[in-house]
């Protein structure tokens, strides 16, 4: 449960502070709304649509170059600084109730992700701050530095979005799982009743079996209020009431094969021009390139470097996510072979039990393990379209 629960705080941490913050009112102010059949294809337009941060951000854009005064920016600037420490506690929160010793690697992929992103929102944080310092002395610039930024949360308020579609899927699947071990447990039990009745164990034996189903029905209790859950936030990153009637639709099957399609110039190049960060730096350097002294210099040598770090960054974070997707194609091939084979166990178990060669135990252990076997199979093609989706993001600009 622990490594459940784990999950479903990655999933939540990028957007449940702006919810919170941005959409108490829209929860409060619940009204009949109509069942929303929720398609992952459909994810970004819905945000877009309805999310009430969104779309202050983008009436500010839109407004940004006919503002009258410097003054008019402040206000969008500070709430784009309030939603960042939102979403920023809410990681650190979710950061703090990880163990850092727990070597599982889905364990420390999300620590690993979660430090990541904490130190992301720091640095959004810290150069809005300092544009709001600037924005007297260059307001172009700054206005310029402002729709980089607010296009950037809008980005990451998507990506939310998309983790909890991601996530009540992965959650989804863990309680499948469940399901199925619980089914292994019943049998076990009532195959340990028969041998307490013949004196070939203790009833204390089968006391601990009953314990540890016990314990997993419980577990399955909160998984499905934890589905629940994630219907709600999603609901508010959509700008519904959070008890809308929501239908999660299919995770959509990943694309196979899908570097041999990848245009790596191409894709790269999109990359860096997409990136908040570096188009920042772009205007650092000409803004302090077109000034003179010593002091504009050295501000301008510091915005190179900046530039030439942030694009090592984007190029190393493509090779990183190239690399994953391999991996985990590899591993989805693997997952299915493996079912493959269990598959053509099942049959022969079939075959035997039908001549009386096998128990009924062992037919339903071969059809529990192709369940389970079918439920990694899914993972892993779940695990690579997400891989996929990272590199589509990292293409429109946003490191995930």
């Amino acid at each position: 449960m622990k490594r459940i629960i784990s999950f479903i705080l990655v999933c939540c941490f990028v957007i449940s502070g702006a919810a919170v913050v941005a959409y108490a009112d829209v929860a409060e102010a619940t009204t009949t709304e109509s069942v929303l059949r929720l398609s992952h294809s459909e994810i970004d337009r819905l945000v877009r649509r309805g999310n009430l941060t969104i779309r202050n951000n983008e009436i500010t854009i839109q407004n940004i170059d006919s503002m009258l005064g410097n003054e008019d920016m402040i206000p969008a600037m500070l709430n784009s600084i309030d939603q960042l420490r939102a979403l920023q506690r809410r990681s650190s929160g979710a950061l703090a109730v990880l163990n850092p010793a727990d070597l599982d690697p889905v364990n420390q992929a999300i620590i690993q992700s979660l430090t990541n992103d904490v130190v992301s929102f720091e640095m959004n944080i810290a150069q809005i701050t300092g544009q709001i310092e600037q924005i007297h002395n260059a307001p172009r610039a700054a206005r310029d530095r402002t729709a980089m930024q607010l296009g950037n949360v809008n980005r990451q308020i998507i990506w939310g979005a998309e983790s909890l579609f991601l996530g009540y899927h992965a959650l989804a699947r863990q309680l499948e799982q469940s399901n199925e071990t619980l089914k292994t447990l019943d049998r076990n039990i009532t195959a340990m009743e028969r041998r307490v009745a013949l004196g070939q164990i203790t009833a204390r034996t089968v006391e601990s079996i009953r314990n540890n189903r016990s314990q997993l029905a419980q577990g399955i209790k909160t998984m499905e209020a934890e589905l629940g859950n994630l219907s709600s936030q999603i609901n508010l990153l959509l700008g519904r009431a959070h008890d809308a009637p929501l239908q999660i639709g299919p995770l959509p099957a990943a694309e196979r094969d899908f570097l041999r399609s990848v245009d790596r110039t191409r894709d790269l190049r999109s990359a860096r021009n997409s990136n908040h960060l570096i188009n920042i730096a772009r205007i650092d350097i000409d803004e302090h390139a077109r000034q003179i002294g010593e002091s504009s210099r050295r501000q301008e040598a510091i915005a190179r470097n900046n530039y030439d770090s942030e694009v090592r960054a984007v190029e190393l974070r493509y090779e990183n996510l190239t690399r994953a997707i391999t991996e985990r194609q590899a591993l989805l091939t693997l997952e299915e072979t493996q079912l493959n084979h269990l598959q053509q166990t099942l049959e022969e178990t079939r075959r035997r039990h039908g001549v009386g060669l096998v128990s009924r135990n062992d037919l339903e252990q071969a059809e529990s393990e192709v369940a389970l076997q079918t439920i990694r199979v899914k993972s892993a093609d779940a695990e690579l379209f997400t891989a996929i989706r990272r590199y589509d993001w990292l293409i429109r600009g946003l490191s995930v």
